[in-house]
């Protein structure tokens, strides 16, 4: 499925988990995606091709030998040209021709005896023939031909010629006489005129109309002499063209020599950074990382030895067989419009190079085309020693035939094909870069196996095989994205489980199992979304939702989404507990609505069943249209007024090809849709430095009026002092995209990025950080970018900009693009907010009614604990219960904070514990994804006694679902908790203990320096740009006549401004809405439950009540749903009509209250100026060793950490990693 996965990346494609970077292979797969397929057809076919040419003494022309035809030699199909030619393998021997070409010119044009020649008196077939016959390749007549130097004065000679009669002398002839005759009619006509008695004011104008008659005739004449004496030249070249002569190209020659040494190096960058990844993919693991040093064609040229036009006639079946090819993969208006207008030109060429003669300097060997790679070989973080080599290439000779489609529409050109005739010769160099270093190349062993990878490499290439790329891509390219590549995104309720088998010999009497659910893609099979663990349980219920994107390749590729239920196991392989697979292709047939399902579980082998059945929900929604009425004009608000019409500080949008991509670069993000699909791609960073930050050194003395520091932009490129820079991507305070490392370099190039679901772009914030990859120490942070959605958003959906490096230790300039296409899903304001955030308190009491014990309260939440001290306990006034002063231990300095990384499949679990005892008596519990972000809320929860405490605080029970639980029979309400708290959104120092491995560090770190430059606060509010806002309002008041055809219920939500419909909430089983045959009977959220929500058991016996023949059931839609029930092939039987499903729920209106807390920080004003001190390398972190013992302490804790883990256990799930570009 990894290679189903991998997608042609035109021009602006970026590198991502779905697009990692290829492999050489790969990427030379990648050029032409039909190129396998083609080669199946014909790879019986064998490629040689030779030219025997003998070198010539003193510059002199000397008589053609002709060698026999070798063995090697085979005759082919030519793609280009479709006809058959004789191919042969380079040779060394022909290396010779660099510096002494010679071309094969007929011994009649060199005033030599021959046998055989043309002459002009020959009719065209005869011409023909002895063209032909005379013409190299061999074989020729013997004595017809002589080899000529091709820098010989007899070489720009026409080496035919034209079969026809010259006129020119004849024109010139007949141009003096006709002027006579003219001359001497006017005289005549004048004369014999008046003779007759006739008068001079009419005989002049006819003697001059007459001759003038008389010239014109002439010119006529003269002009049909030419276009005959035209058409003979032009069938002399197409004889010539057919007969496949060469011509002297030393004009190119010495064009390519003077332009040669004038390209710019630079302009090999694109090309070296992509040598670059493909290297870094390929190269074996002691090698940690490459760097392209240099690319440079130094000031030898390459040769060219031959070029000439081929013909074009035999191309009919060639024509038909692509036509046949571009109607199987695409659509029929596509096609037409590939194959529309445009005609082909055919090209031959034959080069060589050789290198010129160098010596030990560094600038001898830059006389020749050579590259500086440098290999770190080591051990990634703790060593790395670079080897640097010296590639040069030596020699090369070869043929190559093109066949450019030409299109009238700019750049003119469509597509390049191309063959080798025959397998190139290459003679290449690998020097380390020693003072005596030799060219290891030479070694026999490596030189053998050179050969044979450059041979195995090429073969790929030789007709008949061929390559086509697509020109106009390229030189169209644009790399600013227009639309994410993601269709829309499955939105995923995980309700509960049913009778799971049991797994484990010890457990309780309702447990034995340790269920958790992941989510994949049956072929590509690596987890999307994973569940919590809950331990000890055959009905669990886990009330959670994910998102995932659907991807074109997903669809094409007839992917199943894949539900399946594992048993977490602490020292060996965890079990498949069932799994429930689902059709893509059919899912997204029916989008916009909500699909409850009960399923039962499938083993893995097909037709196998296992016990349970799972209570789930899944909707598929797509990407809506933009809407006109938030059009605007797409500038940068925020430039002064004065200055946003100015082009050169727009903001590069890109082409726009369609009106979906004008309408991308015109209109923000919707507020009727919120939740998304976000897209960051990190293209390049520029000046890239290191601050000096050691500060000025030496003795001034002498020097007192010098600059302290260096300053200005990086002089550097590439050299020992610049960065080894990656990037991370940090979507709300969650990092989930790493780049690649770019090794020493002030300009690296990424074009990396990911996509990801946002709940709400209102409050959604990009952190991008750029790190420093260093060995035994911890990557500081060189700068961070943090980006909000709703301040970047304002006038258009995608932006690209430059933005500053700041809060670390360097200095630069990063492009950054970001993308947001909006779903068609509305969320309820809960479930619009961010998962890494902080639980606090906002009373200054919490009250526990009709509970009367003094009692300590401990809190956990996620790996997070707090706790009040008994002490804080007091009986109310009223006397029927107990109350904790919150406020008197903030005061103490110990404010109760409890920060949160899972927030949407976390709860609350307050445990109140009697004085002396260690066991709970009472329990209570709040689930996180009930609060709305940085909103007061009241809560008022059930205190419960119970002999199971784990099956309560790990399963989603409430007041609602409590009663008559399995495993919870003894659940007890002995009173109730009451407070004010709220879910305060975004990171903040308190997540500073949630730092457990590389990845939490560098992602608490980025908060970190965020905070420090002030660029971020304690909490993030959601927003909406001012602009967008007006616009919004406006399209609601004036736009009443779109509403006019929609139902009243949908013009009720669209000018509530909010668009709140938030139907089908957690909290209910979606069983409780069918019957016992599984059919729906009422709608989840706006009709009562057909049965108990909580608890519906299958009772063949209940009465239909309200059963109506004519109503439709999501579940009677075909989705594609395969678990124990649904087989393959009763899927493929069902075609039932498509029904009404759950609707999808709606927004609501989310805006914050106007009151605001002042959060504690938890530690003082100098313990956090010192940790800045420490993440930018100052005081004692400015020395090498001091940040060395730091990295080995914190790698020892992390070590010991998973060494526990290893030994005790962990039931922690199959949780998706960090996305990362180079597949690793």
């Amino acid at each position: 499925m990894a290679d189903d996965q991998q997608q042609t990346t035109a021009p602006g494609g970026y590198y991502s988990g779905r697009n990692p970077i290829p492999t050489v292979s790969k990427f030379m797969e990648r050029l032409d995606r039909d190129k396998k397929s083609r080669d199946q057809e014909i790879d019986d076919q064998t490629r040689s091709a030779k030219k025997s040419h003998q070198k010539p003494a003193n510059g002199n022309a000397m008589p053609h030998n002709q060698a026999p035809r070798p063995k090697k030699q085979e005759t082919v199909t030519d793609p280009v040209t479709g006809n058959q030619v004789v191919i042969e393998n380079a040779k060394k021997s022909q290396l010779g021709l660099v510096e002494n070409p010679v071309l094969s010119v007929p011994n009649a044009n060199l005033g030599k005896d021959t046998p055989v020649k043309t002459e002009a008196s020959q009719s065209n077939p005869e011409y023909k023939e002895k063209q032909d016959i005379t013409a190299p390749p061999d074989p020729v007549v013997d004595g017809s031909t002589s080899d000529v130097p091709i820098r010989g004065e007899k070489t720009n000679v026409l080496f035919h010629p034209t079969p026809s009669v010259s006129y020119e002398p004849t024109f010139a002839r007949l141009e003096k006489q006709a002027g006579a005759v003219c001359v001497a009619i006017l005289i005549a006509v004048v004369a014999l005129g008046k003779t007759f008695g006739g008068s001079f004011k009419g005989l002049i104008p006819l003697a001059m109309c007459v001759s003038s008659g008389v010239w014109l005739w002439m010119k006529e004449v003269v002009r049909s002499g030419r276009e005959v004496e035209w058409e003979s030249e032009k069938e002399r070249g197409q004889t010539a063209t057919a007969n496949l002569l060469p011509e002297s190209v030393e004009w190119l020659n010495t064009l390519l020599g003077v332009v040669w040494g004038l390209i710019n190096p630079d302009m090999f960058q694109g090309v070296a950074d992509t040598l670059e990844d493909v290297m870094q993919a390929s190269v074996p693991g002691v090698i940690e990382n490459v760097r392209v040093a240099e690319i440079n064609q130094g000031t030898n040229p390459i040769r060219i030895l031959s070029l000439r036009a081929l013909p074009d006639s035999h191309m009919g079946d060639m024509k038909k067989a692509i036509h046949e090819e571009n109607k199987k993969r695409l659509d029929p208006q596509e096609a037409a419009a590939d194959e529309e207008g445009g005609d082909f030109y055919n090209l031959e060429v034959s080069f060589a190079y050789h290198a010129a003669p160098t010596g030990k300097r560094a600038s001898d060997k830059a006389r020749n085309m050579h590259m500086q790679l440098v290999f770190y070989l080591g051990i990634k973080g703790l060593f790395g020693v670079p080897l640097p080599i010296f590639v040069e290439l030596q020699g090369l000779v070869g043929t190559v035939r093109l066949r450019l489609n030409m299109t009238p529409e700019p750049p003119f050109l469509k597509n390049l094909t191309f063959t080798l005739m025959g397998v190139p010769h290459v003679q290449a160099g690998c020097i380390p870069m020693l003072e005596k270093g030799v060219n290891i190349l030479n070694l026999p062993l490596i030189s053998n196996f050179v050969n044979y990878a450059i041979g195995a490499a090429a073969s790929m290439y030789v007709a008949p095989k061929s390559m086509m790329i697509d020109l106009r891509a390229i030189l169209q390219g644009d790399d600013i994205q227009k639309d994410v590549q993601a269709l829309g995104v499955l939105w995923i309720r995980i309700h509960r489980a049913v009778g799971l088998s049991k797994q484990d010999k010890r457990g309780s009497k309702h447990g034995g199992s340790d269920p958790y659910i992941t989510l994949a893609f049956s072929k590509y099979g690596k987890p999307m979304y994973c569940t919590r663990v809950i331990t000890d349980d055959l009905n669990p219920i886990w009330e959670e939702t994910a998102a995932l994107l659907v991807t074109p390749e997903l669809v094409k590729a007839d992917e199943n989404l894949s539900v399946e239920l594992w048993d977490s196991d602490r020292h060996s392989a965890d079990d498949i507990v069932g799994k429930i697979e689902l059709s893509m292709q059919k899912m997204i047939q029916h989008p916009g609505k909500m699909y409850p399902q009960v399923s039962k579980l499938s083993g893995l082998d097909a037709g196998s069943d296992m016990p349970g059945e799972l209570h789930w929900e899944i909707g598929y929604f797509g990407k809506p249209h933009f809407r006109p009425a938030l059009r605007t004009d797409g500038k940068d608000t925020t430039l002064a007024p004065e200055l946003r019409d100015r082009p050169d500080l727009q903001d590069d949008k890109g082409v726009a090809n369609t009106a979906q991509d004008d309408a991308v670069q015109h209109t923000p993000p919707d507020p009727l849709w919120p939740s998304g699909i976000c897209s960051v791609i990190v293209h390049q960073i520029v000046s890239l430095e290191l601050e000096n930050i050691k500060g000025s050194v030496g003795n001034r003395k002498g020097r007192e009026y010098e600059p302290a520091k260096g300053y200005g932009e990086n002089r550097e490129e590439t050299g020992g002092n610049l960065p080894t820079s990656y990037c991370t991507i940090l979507f709300n305070d969650e990092m989930v995209y790493r780049t690649r490392a770019k090794a020493v370099s002030s300009s690296p190039i990424f074009n990396a990025g990911t996509e990801r679901f946002v709940r709400d772009w209102r409050s959604a914030l990009i952190t991008v950080t750029v790190r420093d990859s260093r060995n035994r120490e911890h990557d500081p942070v060189l700068g961070v970018v943090p980006l909000k959605l709703s301040d970047v958003l304002d006038t258009s959906s995608q932006v690209t900009r430059w933005y500053p490096l700041d809060g670390g230790i360097g200095f630069g300039r990063i492009r950054i693009s970001l993308l947001f296409r909006s779903v068609e899903t509305r969320l309820p304001p809960n479930l619009l907010g961010w998962d890494v955030g902080t639980f606090e308190f906002t009373s200054d009491r919490i009250i526990a009614t009709n509970y009367t014990r003094n009692a300590k309260i401990k809190m956990r939440t996620g790996g997070s604990i707090g706790s009040i001290p008994s002490k804080l306990c007091h009986p109310l006034e009223e006397g029927d219960g107990q109350y904790w002063d919150v406020a008197a231990q903030d005061e103490q300095g110990k404010s109760v904070r409890l920060p949160v990384k899972y927030r949407y499949r976390s709860p609350v679990v307050f445990e109140l514990h009697g004085a002396g005892k260690r066991k709970a008596d009472a329990y209570a519990v709040v689930w996180l994804h009930h609060l709305i972000d940085n909103e007061d809320t009241p809560i008022n929860i059930p205190i419960w006694t119970t002999k199971h405490p784990k099956r309560l605080t790990q399963n989603y029970i409430t007041e609602a679902n409590g009663n008559n639980e399995v495993g919870l029979e003894d659940l007890k309400e002995v009173g109730r908790l009451q407070f004010h708290a709220r879910f305060k959104a975004g990171m903040d120092q308190s997540h500073e203990a949630f730092i457990s491995d590389n990845t939490s560090r560098e992602t608490y770190e980025t908060w970190e320096a965020c905070f420090a430059e002030g660029v971020r606060t304690h909490r993030v509010d959601k927003e909406m740009p001012e602009l967008v806002q007006q616009l919004h309002e406006k399209s609601l008041t004036e736009g009443r006549d779109l509403l006019k055809s929609v139902p009243m219920e949908e013009q009720k939500k669209w000018l509530a401004k909010d668009g709140s419909d938030w139907s089908g909430a957690f909290g209910e089983d979606p069983k409780a809405y069918m019957d016992w045959k599984g059919v729906k009977r009422r709608e989840p959220g706006a009709e009562p439950p057909f049965r108990d929500p909580y608890h519906p058991e299958d009772r063949p016996g209940e009465e239909d009540e309200d059963e109506d023949e004519g109503s439709d059931s999501g579940s009677s839609v075909d989705l594609g749903i395969k678990d124990a029930d649904n087989s393959p092939e009763d899927i493929q039987n069902e075609h039932s009509a498509a029904g009404e499903g759950r609707e999808s729920m709606s927004t609501a209106d989310t805006e914050l209250t106007n009151t605001t807390s002042q959060s504690s920080t938890g530690r003082s004003g100098n313990a956090a100026n010192k940790r800045s001190e420490a993440r930018k390398h100052r005081g004692l972190m400015q020395w090498k060793p001091a940040r060395n013992v730091k990295f080995a302490k914190d790698e020892s804790k992390l070590g010991l950490r998973k060494l526990k883990s290893k030994i005790t256990g962990g039931l922690d799930g199959r949780q998706p990693g960090v996305e990362t570009e180079t597949g690793s």
